[in-house]
């Protein structure tokens, strides 16, 4: 007569069990990886991390950065081309890896429009800034020229990565001050701003978004911002257009992609939950306080602004005379 009541007992224990087996199936979705080209703590990689909060919530699914620095981003790159098409690694990057470095390489090892599947863009107004120490005493533009003639062999200016829009920069102003300058190559603007706000070098390009921490606490001052217009978390620092410097007005941009091939659901499942990050008012303002607006564009829109970068910066690297790597 007792054997009965064992079948709720074994039913209920059942129903427990496959439970628990979906809660732990769910904990074990595998992680989505987004590559990062640059080192940690730089503004690229700071911007990745809020995305991976924003699209891990809209998704309920673990998003993690991965820093893949070197090369001006170039071996994230090549480990985006590498990875399976499987929804599982993306990569952020910024207008240098995929619209400068086809000028600057002779062979990049990969092609951005064979290779990756553009996913969305994340931000169109992020702009460079010229920053110094404040041991050069140099409070304006102007003061560079005469600075670099009386340090002759000195006027060493540092930039992110070699090959980049900073690096170029260098290259417009020299030719438009009359000075001998030359660019210093790091990997990334975390570590360049960091030497500069500790006076190992003189001046620095790189982008707004690493420099103005540093900028706020008077470690580095900034003298000119690239952009249409000035930059407004810096009203009083003119743009390289009003101090006389022509060809800096484009706004660099930064999407994500994913590896060619990639499933369009995904593509699509990826950029909507971008666009639900960037809509977060908590992410907008973290990404502000970088100097970084964000900006939702879809795959086409990346795609598009992409090349814009490329039409505006390949005749000034052709005339600057580099010599592809």
């Amino acid at each position: 007569m007792k054997t009965p009541t064992r079948w709720p007992r074994a039913i209920a224990a059942l129903c427990l069990g496959i439970a628990a087996a979906c809660g732990a199936q769910a904990q074990t979705k595998p992680p989505v990886r987004i590559l990062v080209g640059f080192a940690a703590g730089g503004g690229l990689d700071t911007i990745a991390r809020i995305l991976a909060e924003g699209m891990g919530q809209a998704l309920d699914q673990t998003f993690v950065v991965e820093n893949r620095p070197g090369a001006g981003g170039l071996i994230a790159a090549q480990a985006l081309k590498a990875a399976p098409a499987d929804g599982l690694t993306l990569l952020l990057t910024n207008d240098h890896t995929v619209a400068i470095l086809p000028y600057t390489l002779k062979n990049p090892g990969f092609s951005t429009t064979r290779d990756f599947a553009p996913v969305a863009q994340v931000s169109d107004k992020g702009v460079n800034a010229l920053g110094t120490h404040p041991g050069t005493q140099i409070t304006q533009f102007k003061d560079i020229a005469g600075w670099a003639r009386q340090h002759p062999g000195l006027a060493n200016f540092g930039v992110p990565a070699p090959g980049s829009i900073p690096e170029f920069t260098v290259g417009l102003l020299a030719k438009a001050l009359r000075i001998d300058a030359t660019p210093v190559a790091y990997r990334g603007g975390s570590p360049l701003v960091v030497d500069l706000a500790a006076g190992q070098i003189p001046f620095g390009i790189t982008s707004t978004a690493e420099l103005l921490p540093f900028a706020k606490s008077q470690k580095v001052r900034l003298l000119a911002v690239s952009g249409p217009v000035r930059h407004p978390d810096l009203p009083d620092v003119p743009t390289f257009a009003e101090v006389g410097i022509q060809g800096l007005e484009e706004p660099s941009i930064a999407g994500i992609y994913a590896p060619a091939g990639t499933p369009p659901a995904l593509i699509a499942r990826y950029s909507e939950a971008v666009r639900a990050a960037l809509a977060s008012d908590k992410a907008r303002e973290r990404m502000a306080t970088l100097g970084a607006a964000a900006h939702y564009g879809g795959p086409e829109a990346l795609a598009q602004g992409m090349q814009r970068i490329s039409d505006a910066w390949g005749p000034v690297i052709r005339q600057s005379g580099y010599q592809p790597q």
